[in-house]
C-alpha cells in the first residue's frame, strides 16, 4: 500500500480507487449492489449534507441495522472531518439514549423515518434520511482538508466503572489496519469480503475499509438475520475469498456446513477472543489446503499482532495457538504488577505503545487524551489488561486477562458494569458478578425489602432493558446474602460452587400435548440441554444461559431434528421455552410463524418500478399482523445497464429471496403496478416447481390495450406534485431521463454522469440515476406486457381503482381459471397512502385472510 498509505484521508484512497475501478461492484448484499463511481457520489453527497448539518467537532451518531448505508455513513463522516459514533439498533433504547447524551451528538444518521424510535424525537436530534441525504446539502456545503490525525471514529465499549466508554481513533489508526491487513493479505480487486463481525465493531470497520479501500467487493451478511444456513449459502453463492470470523461463531459456521460451502475462501482470519486447536483444525478440515488461515490480536484501542499458522503448526509446538508477531510501527512491553518488565517468556501484562494507538475516550463531546508516552510525544501508552508470553523469536501467546474482563462473541465485556446496573435497582440490596472457568458471565443478586416474589424477572427484565446481549449474564441467581471471607471480600469461590450445584436442576417437564407438540417438546429440551447445559425448559431462552449466537446454533439443530429450514425471524433471545416449542411445532408442518397463537402465513410483496419505498414499507408494516411480509428487492440501474433489468431476471431476483426466507410450503403474493406483473412471473415459476401459490393480488396494475391520453397523464404530473410533495426539479430529472432512455443512450448517459468533473453536482446525478432507473424498468415491463403470457391454475385477485377508460379487468381475465375483482378506493399514485389505506388495508387484509381457510 505504500509507506504513506496512513498519512492520507481516506477519501482520498477512495477517489482514487473509484477512478480506476468506476464500474466494478463496491458492495453488495443479498439483493443488491453499488459500483465503486455511485458508492463515491453517494458518500460526497452525504458528507456536504453531514458538513452542512452538523458543526465542526461534534459527533455525528449512526443508527442503522445491518446494511450496505454502513461503509457510505462511515467514509462521509471521515470525508466531512465530523467523528463518528456507531450505534447498534440492538441494544436497548436507554442505552443508546446515554451514549447520545454522554457524546453530545445532536445529529443521527439512519434509514427511513425516526419516528419509529421514541427517544429520538424527545432528544430534539436532527435525523438525516441516508437514502434521501441530497435533500440536505446546500449549495454552501463544502468539505475541508481533513487531518488524519484527528478524531474519526468512537466506539462505545462496556466500561469498568459501569456506563459504557467511547474509544476515539484517528483516520490514520484505522488506516494503518488496514495497511497491515492489505499487505500481508495481498488484498486486490478480485477479492470478495464477507465479514462476520458487527459493522458497529472496530474489527467490522476494518474489514470494511480494507475491501473498499483496495477495490475488493465487501458483501454485507448480517448474521443475526440470515441464520447460520443463510450465512453459507452467501458464502457460496458469493463466492467469497475473505472472511473474519470469532472462534465462537466459527464453530457453529462449521458445525452447519456441508461439502464444498468453503471451497472459495482463500484467507480465513480469526480474532476476538482465545483461539483454541480445535478451532484450527475445524477451519483445516473444511477449507481448500491453499486456503490461508490467520489469527490476529487487536482490541477497540489499538492494533497488535498477526500471523498466518504455518502448515505444519500443530498442538504439541504450543499449548494454544499463538496470536502471532507484533506488527510494524508499535513496541510493546511485558509487566508484572509492579510494572517491571518480566523475563522472556514468562507471563505478564501487555502494553503497547504507538502512533496508531486510541487518542483518547469520547467524554462530554471531547477527548480525553490517552495515556502519553515522556519520551516520545507522538506516541501514546495503552496498557491492555491481557495477560501474555512473548518467546525469543517475538511469537506472543494470549493466555487470558488480568481482572475480570472477559470476551463474548468477540465483544469485550466489563463484569462491573452489570454489576453496577444491577445494584442500582431500588429492590436489589446487593450484587456481584463472577466470570466462570468457562468464561461465563454470571450475576448474583441479594434481594431488598421491596422485592417482590418475581425477583430474578423483574432484574433479568433490567437488564435487558439497559444493556446489551453481550452483558446479558448466563446465569442469574437469587442469593439472600453474598458470601464473604474473614477479611470481608466477596467469596468467589463459594460463588462458583453454588452456581455448579444450581445447574443441576430436573429433567424437562412432559406436558401432556398433540402429537406434534409433544415431538418438539422432546427436541427443544435435547437442543436446550446440549447448548446452554441445562435440563430446565421452563424459562426463557436468556434466563438459561442463551445469547444470540447461541440462538444460532439452535435454530440449526433444531432444523436438523425438523428436518427443514425455520424462520430465523421468529427466534429471539427472549423467548421462552413454550413459545420455541409452539414455532418449531408449527414449522414441522408448514414453517410459518406463530404470533399472538395464531400462524400466518407468508406474503411476498412486490414493488413497483420505485421499489420498495417509504409508502409500500409502511403498508407492509401494518400487514404484519395479518401475514409474515417478505419484501422483494429489484436489480439495480447497474443490472439494467448490463441487460438484467428485465421482468425476467426481476422474477429470478425474487425467487432467489423467497427461497432464502421460505424455501418450501405455501406461498402468497401480492404485487403492486410493475410488482403485478414480476409477481405473475413468479407464481408461474413456483407453480412449475410444484410449489402452492395459494394467494395472488393484482394491486391495479394494467396489461391491457393502451391509449395515449394526454389529460391522464397531466393529472397524475399534478398529482404527484400536489400528494408526493415531488419538486418540479425532480420532474425535470424525470424529464430528462424519458429522453435518454428513448434515445436508448442510457450507458453512455451514465458514463456522462459518472466523469468527474459532476462532482459538485453529486445531488443531481443520484436523482437522475434514480428517475433513469424507474423508467428503465417500465421500459421492461411494457415489453414483459407485449410478451405472451400462461393461464394459470389459480384464482387471481385484483384490486382495481376507479379507472376511466381502461381495459374490463385491465386485461387480467385471460390470464387466470378464475379473477375475482375487489374494488378500492384512491387512484393509482394513492391507494396505499392515507386516507384511501384505512378505506384499503382491511379490504386487502380480509382477501389474505381468507386465502388461510
Amino acid at each position: 500500500m505504500g509507506g504513506e498509505f496512513a498519512g492520507v484521508p481516506a477519501i482520498t484512497h477512495l477517489d482514487a480507487v473509484a477512478r480506476r475501478f468506476p464500474n466494478n461492484v463496491a458492495i453488495s448484499d443479498d439483493t443488491r449492489q453499488i459500483t465503486y463511481s455511485d458508492f463515491l457520489i453517494r458518500v460526497l453527497t452525504l458528507a456536504r449534507a453531514i458538513a452542512a448539518v452538523t458543526p465542526e467537532g461534534r459527533a455525528v451518531g449512526l443508527l442503522l441495522r445491518h446494511s450496505i448505508w454502513h461503509p457510505i455513513a462511515m467514509l462521509a463522516c471521515m470525508a466531512a472531518g465530523r467523528p463518528l459514533v456507531p450505534l447498534n439498533p440492538r441494544d436497548p433504547d436507554q442505552r443508546l439514549a446515554h451514549i447520545v447524551a454522554n457524546a453530545q451528538i445532536s445529529v443521527l444518521i439512519g434509514q427511513g423515518d425516526s419516528s419509529s424510535t421514541k427517544w429520538i424525537d424527545e432528544d430534539g436530534l436532527r435525523w438525516i434520511d441516508i437514502t434521501r441525504a441530497n435533500e440536505f446539502s446546500g449549495d454552501t456545503a463544502s468539505l475541508e482538508s481533513i487531518s488524519v490525525d484527528a478524531p474519526a471514529l468512537v466506539l462505545y465499549t462496556s466500561g469498568s466503572t459501569g456506563q459504557p466508554k467511547g474509544v476515539v481513533n484517528s483516520q490514520r489508526s484505522l488506516l494503518q489496519r488496514v495497511q497491515q491487513y492489505a499487505d500481508a493479505c495481498h488484498i486486490d480487486a478480485t477479492d470478495v469480503f464477507m465479514p462476520l463481525s458487527g459493522p458497529t465493531t472496530i474489527a467490522g470497520t476494518r474489514e470494511m475499509l480494507t475491501a473498499l479501500l483496495t477495490g475488493a467487493r465487501l458483501h454485507m451478511a448480517d448474521v443475526e438475520a440470515l441464520g447460520l444456513r443463510g450465512v453459507l449459502r452467501q458464502i457460496r453463492s458469493q463466492q467469497i475469498t475473505i472472511t473474519y470470523i470469532v472462534p465462537a461463531l466459527l464453530r457453529a459456521v462449521v458445525a452447519a456446513s456441508d461439502t464444498g460451502d468453503f471451497e472459495s475462501l482463500r484467507v480465513v482470519r480469526i480474532g476476538g477472543e482465545k483461539v483454541l486447536w480445535t478451532d484450527v483444525a475445524l477451519v483445516r478440515k473444511v477449507v481448500k489446503p491453499s486456503c490461508f488461515i490467520q489469527i490476529s490480536y487487536s482490541s477497540t484501542e489499538t492494533t497488535g499482532t498477526q500471523w498466518f499458522l504455518p502448515d505444519d503448526c500443530k498442538e504439541g509446538d504450543f499449548s494454544i495457538p499463538p496470536v502471532g508477531y507484533l506488527l510494524p510501527g508499535m513496541s510493546f512491553a511485558v509487566v508484572d504488577d509492579n510494572g517491571v518488565p518480566v523475563p522472556t517468556g514468562e507471563v505478564g501484562e501487555l502494553i503497547i505503545k504507538g502512533v496508531h494507538v486510541l487518542l483518547g475516550y469520547w467524554e462530554n463531546g471531547q477527548v480525553l487524551p490517552a495515556l502519553p508516552d515522556p519520551d516520545d510525544d507522538r506516541c501514546r501508552i495503552f496498557p491492555t489488561g491481557d495477560l501474555v508470553t512473548v518467546d525469543a523469536r517475538g511469537l506472543m501467546q494470549m493466555l487470558g486477562r488480568k481482572g475480570r474482563q472477559l470476551k463474548i462473541n468477540g465483544r469485550r465485556v466489563e463484569p462491573a458494569e452489570l454489576e453496577v446496573v444491577v445494584r442500582r435497582i431500588p429492590y436489589v440490596s446487593d450484587a456481584v458478578a463472577i466470570v466462570t472457568d468457562s468464561s461465563e458471565l454470571i450475576i448474583f443478586a441479594s434481594p431488598g425489602v421491596e422485592a417482590k416474589a418475581t425477583f430474578t424477572a423483574d432484574v433479568r427484565d433490567v437488564i435487558r432493558q439497559t444493556l446489551p446481549t453481550a452483558l446479558h449474564p448466563t446465569r442469574l441467581h437469587e442469593i439472600a446474602e453474598l458470601p464473604r471471607l474473614a477479611g470481608g471480600k466477596i467469596d468467589v469461590a463459594k460463588l462458583k460452587v453454588l452456581d455448579t450445584e444450581s445447574r443441576r436442576g430436573p429433567g424437562p417437564p412432559q406436558p401432556p400435548g398433540a402429537g406434534e407438540v409433544k415431538q418438539a417438546e422432546k427436541m427443544v429440551a435435547q437442543v436446550w440441554t446440549r447448548i446452554l447445559g441445562t435440563t430446565d425448559v421452563a424459562s426463557r431462552w436468556d434466563e438459561a444461559g442463551g445469547d444470540s449466537l447461541k440462538l444460532l446454533r439452535c435454530v440449526m439443530e433444531l432444523e436438523e431434528l425438523v428436518g427443514q429450514e425455520l424462520n430465523m425471524e421468529a427466534f429471539t433471545v427472549d423467548m421462552s421455552a413454550a413459545d420455541m416449542i409452539q414455532i418449531v411445532a408449527a414449522g414441522g408442518r408448514s414453517q410459518r410463524q406463530q404470533v399472538a397463537g395464531e400462524l400466518l402465513p407468508h406474503l411476498v410483496m412486490l414493488p413497483g418500478s420505485i421499489g420498495y419505498g417509504p409508502s409500500l414499507a409502511a403498508f407492509g408494516a401494518q400487514l404484519s399482523k395479518t401475514a409474515h411480509v417478505i419484501p422483494i428487492r429489484y436489480p439495480d440501474l447497474t443490472s439494467a445497464l448490463t441487460g438484467c433489468g428485465s421482468v425476467d431476471h426481476m422474477a429470478t431476483l425474487a425467487l432467489e429471496q423467497i427461497n432464502a426466507v421460505h424455501p418450501r410450503g405455501d406461498i402468497r403474493l401480492i404485487g403492486y403496478s410493475l410488482g403485478g406483473g414480476v409477481a405473475f412471473e413468479v407464481a408461474a415459476r413456483l407453480i412449475a416447481e410444484g410449489r402452492s401459490v395459494k394467494f395472488l393480488g393484482i394491486l391495479d396494475t394494467n396489461i391491457g390495450p393502451r391509449r395515449s391520453d394526454y389529460r391522464e397523464t397531466l393529472s397524475r404530473t399534478l398529482q404527484r406534485v400536489r400528494s408526493h410533495r415531488v419538486t418540479m426539479y425532480r420532474m425535470l430529472c424525470r424529464a430528462i431521463a424519458k429522453c435518454v432512455a428513448r434515445l436508448h443512450w442510457e450507458v453512455k448517459f451514465c458514463r456522462i454522469l459518472d466523469a468527474r468533473i459532476w462532482t459538485h453536482l453529486a445531488g443531481t446525478r443520484f436523482m437522475l440515476k434514480l428517475e433513469l432507473e424507474e423508467i428503465l424498468r417500465m421500459q421492461e415491463f411494457g415489453r414483459w406486457v407485449a410478451s405472451a403470457k400462461p393461464r394459470l391454475p389459480i384464482t387471481g385477485t385484483l384490486f382495481l381503482c376507479n379507472r376511466r377508460g381502461s381495459p374490463a379487468h385491465l386485461g387480467w381475465d385471460s390470464l387466470f381459471a378464475k379473477l375475482e375483482v375487489i374494488p378500492i378506493a384512491g387512484g393509482h399514485l394513492d391507494l396505499v397512502i392515507d386516507p384511501h389505506l384505512t378505506v384499503n388495508r382491511p379490504v386487502i387484509e380480509r382477501a389474505i385472510t381468507s386465502s388461510c381457510s
